[in-house]
């Protein structure tokens, strides 16, 4: 077992805290895990003096505990993830083991004078970012605006009442998945981290809005929201098969035809078929300009039938032909 004590009152000290007791001989921006202990690696960037951006994206090769002790400051941490963990609350500490259970994301709220010891066991796979608003940053908000207070106080209390009911919306986990398993391909730098780090805190501060108009924001069913995301993976996991229709993948969702086509389109805002085709269009437009393959070989794969038609909708989603370079 590995155990790792820190807090998050200051993000130099952690990341000078995990290099030295990780990979003391980078200079890089990811600190990566000795062999023995995982594979992966922790991140962590400054958005400003104030607001800090932690990115976990490891597989544990042993058993690993994390204590993070509380400060006395009311430091707001947003944790998104892709895994799931079980709490239990034990005086002013979270409890937290890591859960195989399935999750198509989730987000929770913390307050930083509340503790917390997780525990990851050995095989774990741990994909998250936190982000951390220093007390000093949201103060001069809340003293201007005390309801926001209140409803921020409101989340951080539900974020532990039943974690299944907190998922990530369509434009969260594209910008968690493009902070925590970036694009390769793209130049990555600070900036990059940072400008997705700032669109993921902005759905944050909408989420609690939500208060004014509604009791509990996050009042759904976790298990349909979760046959959402495994009926959207399938597809973009069958971008060569026809489309088999709303009917069968709600029936793959165990909903009912209407319930699952307005969820759908709520959680993706776009309809099942409308996604199916823009995922095909992203996936030949990465074939033809990322691969270099030609239309045909294009159109082979994905299971495009009329050229014309491919050509049209090719333009039409990115404003340029797809054999402009052929």
């Amino acid at each position: 077992m590995c155990k790792y004590i820190f807090d998050f009152s200051d993000i130099d000290k952690l990341r000078n805290y995990f290099r030295s007791q990780l990979d003391p001989n980078s200079t890089s921006d990811r600190i990566y895990f000795p062999p023995e202990i995982g594979e992966g690696y922790l991140s962590y960037y400054k958005i400003s003096p104030e607001v800090f951006l932690l990115v976990n994206n490891y597989k544990a090769n042993t058993d690993i505990e994390y204590i993070r002790e509380p400060i006395d400051e009311k430091d707001i941490i947003l944790h998104f993830r892709k895994y799931a963990l079980n709490h239990k609350i034990e005086g002013n500490q979270i409890i937290s083991k890591y859960s195989d259970s399935y999750t198509p994301g989730n987000m929770r709220c913390m307050d930083g004078r509340q503790g917390e010891q997780v525990f990851i066991p050995k095989g774990a796979e741990v994909k998250s970012t936190m982000i951390v608003l220093k007390s000093s940053y949201t103060r001069p908000y809340f003293m201007k605006t005390s309801d926001m207070a209140e409803r921020v106080d409101n989340y951080i209390r539900h974020s532990h009442q039943d974690i299944n009911k907190f998922y990530l919306s369509y434009k969260q986990s594209i910008l968690f998945d493009q902070i925590v398993q970036p694009d390769l391909n793209r130049v990555e730098n600070y900036l990059y981290y940072i400008a997705r780090g700032i669109r993921l805190l902005e759905t944050f501060w909408k989420d609690v809005l939500k208060w004014e108009t509604e009791s509990n924001p996050f009042n759904i069913n976790s298990t349909q929201v979760g046959g959402i995301f495994k009926v959207s993976n399938y597809l973009k996991n069958n971008l060569h098969e026809p489309f088999v229709g709303v009917d069968q993948l709600a029936a793959m969702a165990h909903m009912s035809r209407t319930n699952f086509f307005n969820m759908f389109k709520e959680i993706h805002n776009q309809t099942p078929l409308e996604f199916f085709n823009n995922k095909k269009l992203e996936s030949s437009y990465n074939m033809i300009f990322g691969d270099g393959l030609s239309i045909k070989e294009v159109m082979d794969a994905l299971n495009y039938s009329n050229s014309s038609k491919f050509k049209k909708a090719f333009f039409n989603k990115f404003d340029i032909y797809p054999d402009i370079n052929l």
